[in-house]
């Protein structure tokens, strides 16, 4: 089941901490082709999110903006630490959206129904 396999890596894998975040000129018409824009990407960035370990020293962070959309953003590591660039965004997949709910219940994020309003 993918969700074990999420879990599994999300769990073993470091604190994914973004500071600087790279966007060479070509991305913002890279994602629009998704149907994305640089904005919406930052919001998912900068709100509640939950990743992955992708592979090529890259990163899958899934979460929603304000409109209740989810996406997917692909980061991929500089050498600098803490700094990525942006590789691409795109609409989350279904199993996608369901470990960022699973995260955010298990870690008491957004959906937790105890947190305080």
């Amino acid at each position: 089941m993918y969700y074990n396999v999420v879990h599994f890596y999300a769990s073993n894998v470091k604190k994914l901490l973004i500071d600087t975040l790279i966007i060479e000129e070509d991305r913002p018409a890279h994602i629009a082709k998704h149907f994305v824009t640089i904005d919406e990407a930052i919001e998912v960035l900068t709100g509640d999110y939950a990743y992955i370990a992708g592979r090529e020293n890259r990163w899958l962070v899934i979460g929603k903006t304000a409109r209740e959309v989810f996406l997917t953003i692909v980061l991929g590591e500089r050498l600098e630490e803490n700094t990525y660039g942006l590789i691409t965004a795109r609409p989350a997949r279904r199993a996608e959206r369901s470990f960022y709910n699973e995260y955010l219940t298990q870690v008491g994020g957004e959906n937790d129904e105890n947190k305080a309003s």
